[in-house]
């Protein structure tokens, strides 16, 4: 129910002048009367499967009153339905790319890359193990240890003395 904006009593019934304090309610009365026009044309779209033009309506209402709870309730379906349609197509583009097969790196390379990669790869690996071997198996001469002089017997079977 609308209210004087001058005295701030409740209006019962539109009209051009304030019972009360006479103040001049022109204004109003138009704001009023687009308002209602405007959620009556946009009922008769959404009745008439119009929706993308009855939501621009309902938006137009929103303009003029953003706190009309019809408006703000239709509009907010429509968002509703948008978001879950965005959520569903996000699947099924998903859904699709699997179907489909997601087309891997490797196959769009050119015919000779993968026998090259695979080439460089198994000689990379075969050099490797070729410097880890030598490494390990020719030893330092500085970390042999020395060996032990071997004991000479003194008895009747030597000859050395």
């Amino acid at each position: 129910m609308p209210q004087c904006p001058q005295c701030k009593k409740p209006l019962r019934e539109l009209v051009r002048r304030c019972p009360t304090c006479q103040a001049d309610l022109d204004l109003l009365v138009e704001y009023v009367s687009h308002l209602s026009g405007g959620l009556e044309r946009a009922d008769n779209l959404t009745r008439a499967g119009e929706l993308g033009q009855a939501f621009w309506a309902y938006m137009e209402v929103l303009e003029v009153d953003p706190d009309n709870a019809a408006a703000r309730k239709q509009v907010g379906q429509v968002v509703t339905a948008v978001r879950q349609f965005d959520q569903l197509a996000q699947g099924r583009r998903w859904l699709a790319q699997i179907r489909h097969g997601a087309s891997a790196w490797w196959l769009k390379l050119p015919p000779w890359a993968l026998p090259t990669i695979a080439t460089v790869v198994v000689l990379a690996a075969f050099l490797i193990g070729f410097a880890l071997g030598v490494t390990t198996a020719t030893p330092n001469p500085e970390d042999v240890l020395p060996a032990d002089p071997v004991p000479v017997k003194k008895g009747p079977g030597n000859t050395l003395g």
